[in-house]
């Protein structure tokens, strides 16, 4: 980043402002790289050997913690780096203090922290993940060996280097060992603490572990596995719940990829990875590692996954900086403050109700009434039976009746109304055949409005074959199911059987009661199976919403208003926007005047929902070498020296005198102007009475010079 302090005019004679400091003990004071909350961090010179180097020296004016713990904190970060000497951790060069300012020289990194690169990309290739975690982890290791635990891994303190190398930082709350400070409190950043970091016990190597999970997480999806809109919603997810696996976030992740992130994230240490080399040996093994996809319980610690099978396991929090959680000390242990967990919910306690003592009276009025009862049932009982079995013969002598049935399923199959049915549900039952001769009518079905679902699945089951014969028959022990589905229209199919008029809705009026294995299909919507319990001379409806067999995908842009094109075409949508596709594999991409396309291929499956939400950088813009090169750019305006460590910004409009608003500040500058900024991406703001403002997104690179030219239109 860069302030405003560095933004300088076209001519060439003008120099850098002056600053406050000059010297911090022997160091030279180059400019400030940036401020934070132990201090201000400044990029320096070490006259001595003429080595450059960054300069971190403490605040005096931080609120929230003393001077005395801010020292104690600075000076810990002095002899825990100090004593680490590996490629991928920041080497500590120097230690002290000059009136009354603490300062730490360190190595001088020019690059961009894990961060940002995530915030730009928003998920990383396979390629990097793997690049960036084995060096993270060969640093993890290397430190973890010797007896320091960091404590505060997250993307903020991982800093990647021009030429790909990652440097840990940030060594301010590490520990050989403990996990509290000396004044009986939790140091961390929320979204990256272990389970047994927010809950203030031992802390080892496996904490650091479980904060990178975090970290691996972020990088294949994008998201962070524990987000809240507060501290303690945070810290009762990392404690009480698993986050979603990567895989069900987000298809295009591998089962194997997915699997070493539920590891990585298990809240138990010893069901972790042990040592970051096994970590790093499963992601460079990922496609060979076995994943059981039905289990959600991770697998048993202490060997890498290529020897034991693996199990996989929204809002973006703000929470990134690290913070003091308060804690107590109960018997020798810590435990959280209690606003830090939610208190669980008590459950009601049962009441109990008083016994009547017993009373010879009231038995026998007990026993009087319950022998009316019987004798009533019985009564009723005889007079149903008679009246069933009287039915049940006129029906066997209508049936002997008729000649010899033909086939079932022949169209010309002589159809015949159930009398008791007619008269049971007051309608003809459609393609309802004559059984033949010898066999039982049917009895009266009774309307009931319940159905007794016994399972239920949103698939298809096996394949089978087509039933011998229809279900829906006259039989003795008869049932009725009524079919609907919203929306209508979805064929029927019936153990098996089905027929062109089985279409919804539909009723079955001659079903034999018991189980039967129901499947709606509709083309466009995913096939809903159900199996249904009936009962005799019961009539019972089965209802079913179908889900549409479509995926959606979410797209927005910075800035927004791009033109959404789908597989190349035009949408006719803007962003943001919402589109609704097929399952398989789709390109994305977004267009707007005056920026760069951005796009994107994604496989999706049924009913998945991602999205894509590109930064889009300005189409004009171009990048050209620094002082090395002889182009056209430097031959009209003189060759501009890149300072060290940074590009060079040159923006120019037609007509000129345009205000310059960088990232939300304005410049004391207006265009045509250039100044100097750190590596990243930029939103510039172009405004000028009378004219259209223009809003671009540049990308500043290492020692380059970025033109952005634009021609003003008229409003």
């Amino acid at each position: 980043m860069f302030s405003p302090n560095e933004w300088a005019p076209l001519e060439s004679e003008t120099k850098m402002p002056s600053m406050s400091l000059e010297t911090v003990g022997r160091y030279e004071i180059i400019g400030e790289l940036g401020r934070g909350a132990m201090g201000v961090v400044y990029k320096a010179k070490d006259p001595t050997i003429g080595r450059t180097v960054a300069l971190k020296t403490m605040r005096l004016d931080v609120h929230g913690l003393d001077a005395a713990e801010m020292m104690r904190r600075f000076q810990n970060e002095a002899r825990a780096a100090g004593v680490l000497n590996h490629p991928n951790i920041v080497t500590i060069y120097d230690a002290g203090q000059q009136d009354g300012i603490f300062y730490i020289a360190m190595e001088f990194i020019q690059g961009t922290t894990l961060h940002e690169l995530i915030a730009e990309k928003h998920i990383l290739t396979t390629e990097e993940v793997i690049q960036y975690s084995r060096q993270i982890c060969k640093g993890l290791d290397y430190a973890h060996s010797h007896g320091i635990v960091h404590r505060d891994v997250k993307p903020a303190n991982i800093m990647i280097t021009a030429n790909g190398t990652v440097k840990i930082m940030d060594f301010g709350i590490a520990k050989s060992g403990g996990s509290m400070t000396s004044t009986g409190q939790v140091l961390g950043t929320p979204n990256y603490m272990a389970p047994e970091q927010v809950k203030g016990r031992q802390l080892d190597g496996r904490s650091d572990l479980f904060s990178f999970g975090v970290i691996l997480y972020e990088m294949l999806t994008g998201e962070k596995p524990f987000v809240g809109q507060n501290v303690t919603t945070i810290i009762y997810k990392i404690v009480n719940e698993n986050p979603i696996p990567p895989r069900e976030l987000d298809v295009t992740v591998h089962p194997g990829l997915s699997a070493i992130v539920v590891k990585s994230l298990a809240k138990q240490p010893d069901e972790r990875y042990q040592t970051g080399a096994d970590l790093v040996h499963d992601l460079e093994n990922y496609k060979s590692l076995p994943v059981n996809p039905e289990s959600t319980s991770a697998r048993v610690a202490g060997a890498p996954m290529h020897a034991t099978s693996v199990s996989p396991n929204t809002a973006t929090s703000s929470l990134d900086r690290t913070v003091v959680l308060p804690v107590r000390v109960v018997g020798g242990s810590a435990l959280l403050a209690p606003e830090a967990v939610p208190a669980p919910r008590k459950a009601p306690v049962p009441m109990r109700r008083k016994t009547a003592a017993s009373n010879p009276r009231t038995n026998k009025m007990l026993a009087a009434v319950v022998g009316a009862v019987v004798l009533l049932g019985s009564t009723m009982g005889a007079f149903a039976y008679y009246r069933t079995h009287s039915k049940m013969r006129q029906i066997e002598s209508a049936v002997k009746a008729v000649p010899q049935a033909q086939s079932i399923t022949s169209p010309t199959t002589e159809q015949i109304s159930s009398p008791d049915a007619s008269a049971g549900a007051g309608q003809t039952s459609p393609q309802t055949s004559v059984p033949t001769a010898g066999k039982s009518g049917n009895s009266v079905i009774a309307r009931d409005t319940t159905v007794k679902y016994v399972s239920q699945t949103s698939a298809m089951p096996a394949s089978r074959g087509k039933a011998a014969a229809s279900p829906n028959q006259v039989f003795t022990q008869q049932s009725e199911l009524k079919f609907a589905t919203k929306p209508d229209g979805a064929k029927v199919e019936v153990d098996g059987w089905s027929e062109p008029s089985w279409v919804t809705p539909f009723t079955a009026s001659h079903l034999a009661a018991g189980l039967h294995t129901v499947v709606f299909t509709k083309p466009g919507f995913i096939p809903q199976t159900l199996t249904v319990e009936t009962s005799t001379g019961k009539s019972q409806d089965v209802n079913a919403d179908l889900t549409p067999a479509v995926s959606t995908i979410v797209v927005n842009s910075n800035p927004q208003g791009a033109n959404i094109w789908l597989d190349g075409r035009d949408t006719g949508q803007t962003t943001p926007s919402q589109l609704t596709v097929d399952k398989g594999i789709h390109r994305v991409s977004v267009r707007k005047a005056g920026y760069k396309d951005a796009a994107t291929e994604t496989t999706l499956a049924e009913g998945q929902t991602t999205s894509f939400s590109p930064v889009m950088l300005s189409a004009n813009q171009r990048t050209e070498d620094g002082p090395s090169s002889n182009n056209f750019f430097k031959k009209m305006i003189g060759a501009d020296t890149v300072p060290d460590g940074k590009g060079l910004v040159h923006v120019r409009t037609v007509p000129e005198g345009a205000t310059i608003i960088v990232d939300g500040k304005t410049a004391p500058k207006h265009s045509n102007a250039r100044w100097p900024a750190e590596p990243g991406i930029y939103t510039i703001i172009l405004q000028m009475d009378g004219y259209k403002t223009v809003h671009r997104n540049v990308r500043v690179q290492l020692g380059k010079i970025t033109p952005l030219d634009e021609i003003l239109e008229k409003q």
